[in-house]
C-alpha cells in the first residue's frame, strides 16, 4: 500500500456520505468528515507534485 493517505481519505469520504444519506447523527458532522478527507486528497495531490518537480 503505497498510498495510506489517499486509502484514508477515500474511507472517510465514503463513510461520510453514506452516513449523511443515512441520517445517521447530526450533517454537520458527515460534511467535516467529508471536508477533511477532500483535504487530504488535496495535501496529498500537492505533496505529489512537488515531489515529481524536484526529482
Amino acid at each position: 500500500m503505497r498510498q495510506p493517505l489517499t486509502w484514508i481519505a477515500v474511507a472517510l469520504l465514503l463513510t461520510g456520505a453514506v452516513l449523511l444519506v443515512a441520517g445517521v447523527g447530526a450533517a454537520g458532522l458527515w460534511i467535516a468528515v467529508i471536508t477533511v478527507g477532500i483535504a487530504l486528497v488535496a495535501i496529498d495531490g500537492y505533496r505529489r507534485s512537488q515531489g515529481h518537480h524536484h526529482a
